[in-house]
Order: structure tokens, then sequence, then C-alpha cells
């Protein structure tokens, strides 16, 4: 679960890159934020099963920082930019 989430990471911040042009924030709506959203849940779960904590802790910062960083394109863009 820890390497899906890990996973599920690297393909939110490759989305969270491509959103970050303008006019594309509606993106974050549809891709960034569930994506991350699964990386975080995927990670956590990884995490309380007890597995190696190296990549599930990756996943899991990954993820939110990822989320932080959509959420905060979105409150400037006031939601749609």
């Amino acid at each position: 679960m820890g390497g899906l989430g890990c996973g599920c990471s690297v393909v939110a911040a490759g989305l969270a890159l491509v959103t970050a042009l303008p006019f594309l924030g509606w993106g974050n709506w549809i891709f960034t934020v569930p994506v991350a959203f699964l990386a975080i849940l995927f990670s956590f779960l990884g995490l309380s099963r007890g597995e190696a904590p190296a990549i599930p802790a990756l996943g899991l910062i990954a993820g939110v920082v990822i989320l932080a960083w959509s959420l905060f394109r979105l409150a400037i863009g006031g939601g749609v930019l």
C-alpha cells in the first residue's frame, strides 16, 4: 500500500506541475486533488499496516505537500483559474 501511495504522489506531482499553468486551475479539482487524496489514503494505510516506514512516509508527506500546493493554487485563482 505504501508503494501505491508513493506512486500516486508522483502522479499527483506531475499533474500539479501541469495545472500550475494559467487557466488550468480547473484541472486541480478534476485531477490533482483526488489523486493527492488517494496518495494520502494509501500511504496512511501502508503506515498503519506496519510496512517499512520509509516509502509510506514519503508518500504521505508528498501527498500532503501536493494537496496543500493545489489548494493554495486554487485559493489564489478563486477556485477556477
